[in-house]
């Protein structure tokens, strides 16, 4: 990679030398970044729509190409299979996905994946701030998100439910019960109901894992296919009780119709990644590492409530606004993390067997 004749290391050595490149807080200043990173080409981001996405592109996209000339464009939905397809024909259409772990463990078995451009990155960014988990060969920490607790204040009152055992107990909260219909997370909500400890979920068996669920499977009333139907049902006041995403939970708390807890919240890791026969996958690597400053991603947290690659960003984000985020230390350490090698190596199995449990 060249920048005036130069090479990215030539590059940052000369900025030293004059001290233009000298870390100045989280990383170099803006102009030297947009130096490095510069281009003329283009980035299709394939992400998960709506405001997630509108929000990425307000603090991430535009500014992205402002700075660099690099323009992107963003579509939905991330699928493998797809990709899969794509990459046979020869016409692979997307530059940089935005793929849960589980899913880039698929991509990464069928070959599908660009190694990161670590040191792309860390020209950029000080490589300490990057949380060392979140790094892996084909991908880095794009958001992690939760699963929570959640509960109506109005109909069972202002101390909800405190485990997902708890949430289950009829006896202590009465009310319409809904939980997301897929095996993940519901197997790790099923088995913590049961009384598994939360550090003891994995391996999972699953046939112990179908019985806690047909202990629970009585007591949901509404099965909800979509992750973004929580919000309206919440405000409706169609469910009472929930396992829910925390985005929905915490406008819900705002807004004064609902609230939650972090207790034993169930966190699951995505990441960016990008396809090995994308036409833009250089361009894409400059993205990611724009991404990955602190700036951007301290924005992004202040308002979307995901914990973020870029461990520095935490205490210069309002305390009040801080606690409502899964990666604030006092919350993180309650959190029960998806294990998605695990998940990678046995969705097939449990697809099969979770379709015939919700229709029977």
């Amino acid at each position: 990679m060249k920048f005036k004749g130069m090479s990215r290391r030539e590059l940052l050595a000369g900025l030293a030398a004059t001290g233009a490149g000298s870390l100045v807080g989280t990383g170099l200043r803006a102009q030297d970044v947009a130096e490095i990173l510069k281009g003329d080409g283009h980035v299709v981001v394939c992400t998960w729509g709506g405001h997630y996405t509108d929000v990425m592109d307000q603090i991430w996209f535009s500014k992205f190409t402002d700075a660099t000339g690099i323009t992107t464009s963003a579509t939905a939905i991330p699928d493998m299979s797809k990709l899969e397809v794509m990459d046979k024909v020869n016409n692979v259409e997307w530059d940089l996905i935005d793929t849960e772990g589980t899913q880039m463990l698929v991509a990464i078995e069928k070959d599908l994946l660009e190694p990161i451009d670590y040191d792309l990155i860390f020209s950029v960014v000080p490589k300490e701030q990057i949380d060392p988990k979140v790094m892996k060969e084909y991908g880095i920490g794009s958001v992690a998100f939760s699963t929570c607790i959640g509960w109506n204040p109005k109909t069972i009152g202002e101390e909800g439910p405190q485990s997902w055992q708890e949430l289950f107990d009829e006896s202590k909260f009465k009310g319409r019960l809904g939980l997301y219909a897929q095996p993940r997370p519901t197997f790790e909500i099923a088995l913590m109901a049961a009384g598994v400890p939360k550090d003891e979920i994995y391996p999972i068996s699953i046939d112990e894992a179908f019985e806690a669920c047909d202990a629970i499977k009585d007591k949901v009333d509404l099965w909800v296919e979509r992750t973004s139907q929580w919000g309206v049902l919440m405000e409706s006041g169609e469910v009472d009780l929930c396992g829910a995403s925390l985005s929905r939970l915490v406008t819900g708390r705002k807004e004064g119709y609902f609230d939650f807890n972090f207790n034993q919240a169930i966190v699951e890791q995505s990441y960016w990644t990008v396809p090995k026969n994308a036409p833009g996958k250089e361009d894409a690597m400059k993205l990611i590492a724009w991404m990955m400053q602190a700036e951007g991603m301290r924005e992004y947290a202040s308002q979307m409530p995901y914990t973020m690659a870029n461990t520095s960003i935490y205490d210069a984000i309002p305390e009040e606004h801080a606690k409502t985020l899964p990666g604030y230390p006092a919350n993180a350490e309650k959190n029960m993390n998806i294990d998605e090698t695990w998940w990678g190596a046995n969705a097939e199995e449990v697809r099969t067997r979770w379709l015939d449990w919700m229709s029977s």
